[in-house]
């Protein structure tokens, strides 16, 4: 039996005061939504009906890969604030719901290599805590590092730092709340199109072609809504790079890509009145960053230099000789005026330095 076609809650006529309180279709009483919450009346919500888990009464059934990709979706539903800035509770739950969807599609992949790869010691897996979900599993970086090597899937520096990234901000996030770069919205949703544009890829190469094509169609309307959301994602921070193009475009040899966000948008201006190290800032998401930690992170995130080598290597940043910066200078730094050429770059002076270290005027 076909259930009659729902139509929108009207106002409550014993509630003529009170405008916040509907009927729904089936007489019982709701909050508007985005009305205050009240006591005893429930929220009125929306249900995507080509999706079973959503419908009120659903049977609790999550098999991995649609636990992941439950994960995912909830992700974009809560990154999908047009140009408002999403709330404090949606940023909260997009960074847990992404790690924890990322964690679950990756070791879906693994497990599917052997099940006791899953485990943070294989040596002493155990079928029935697996069963039983009792296991102490491996770690996300362990995760990755074991689908690379033992798996043989093809994930980029770029993709496991991303992911490891993400993972340490869940980590901070769950033991200490939402503060610090954990709490920068415009970052969040630049990386977490950067980890779903992976996710979704990683799904369609290495999870969906082992499903059957009856479960493949079954995941499909999951899989359209990530995708539509990642678009919709990617376009909010596309029109802010746009927005940011005129600055941007005048100062092209000082503008480098973030750190914290991914995007091309770090702008190493340099500052008069600056007596001790440069503060620079990325235009997109804020990110704020004295020009050591500047060079360090660069160094770091992007040409994956340890910090603190032992083994006699030199780290990828330096003291800076055309103006003395202590550990500024970065060589292989990519600028927006020419992103294949890499370039010794001061994050101090700033600018281009080249040999025999002249610093380049900056236009």
């Amino acid at each position: 039996m076909t259930e009659p076609t729902a139509e929108l809650p009207s106002l409550a006529a014993d509630h003529p005061d009170n405008p916040s309180v509907m009927i729904d279709v089936h007489g019982a009483h709701v909050a508007v939504p985005g009305s205050l919450r009240q006591p005893g009346v429930a929220q009125q919500r929306v249900y995507d009906p080509g999706r079973t888990v959503e419908h009120p009464g659903s049977e609790v059934h999550f098999p991995p890969i649609n636990n992941g990709l439950d994960y995912l979706i909830s992700v974009v539903e809560h990154l999908e604030a047009d140009e408002e800035r999403v709330s404090a509770r949606d940023l909260k739950y997009a960074v847990l719901h992404l790690a924890a969807g990322a964690e679950v599609l990756l070791k879906a992949r693994l497990q599917q290599e052997h099940w006791a790869l899953v485990f943070k010691d294989p040596a002493r897996a155990s079928h029935d805590e697996l069963v039983k979900g009792t296991l102490l599993s491996c770690s996300p970086e362990e995760t990755v590092n074991r689908l690379q090597k033992i798996a043989r899937v093809q994930i980029s520096a770029g993709e496991a730092a991303a992911l490891k990234k993400l993972a340490e901000h869940r980590n901070a996030l769950q033991h200490y709340g939402l503060i610090g770069e954990a709490a920068n919205a415009r970052a969040v949703e630049s990386k977490t199109a950067e980890v779903l544009d992976f996710l979704i890829r990683f799904l369609d190469e290495q999870l969906l072609p082992t499903l059957g094509q009856e479960a493949r169609e079954a995941l499909e309307v999951d899989m359209e809504r990530i995708r539509g959301g990642l678009l919709q994602i990617r376009s909010f921070v596309k029109k802010r790079l746009q927005r940011l193009q005129g600055t941007l475009s005048a100062h092209r040899e000082l503008t480098v890509e973030c750190s914290e966000c991914r995007q091309w948008a770090h702008l190493v201006l340099p500052d008069p009145n600056e007596k001790a190290l440069l503060l620079s800032s990325c235009l997109l998401c804020g990110a704020t960053l004295l020009s050591d930690s500047a060079a360090l992170c660069y160094a770091v995130e992007f040409l994956g230099s340890d910090p603190f080598p032992v083994d006699g290597s030199a780290p990828a940043y330096e003291t800076c000789p055309a103006c003395g910066g202590p550990d500024t200078l970065v060589r292989g730094v990519r600028t927006l005026a020419a992103p294949e050429r890499p370039v010794a770059f001061c994050f101090q002076c700033p600018g281009e330095v080249r040999e025999p270290f002249e610093l380049l005027p900056s236009t």
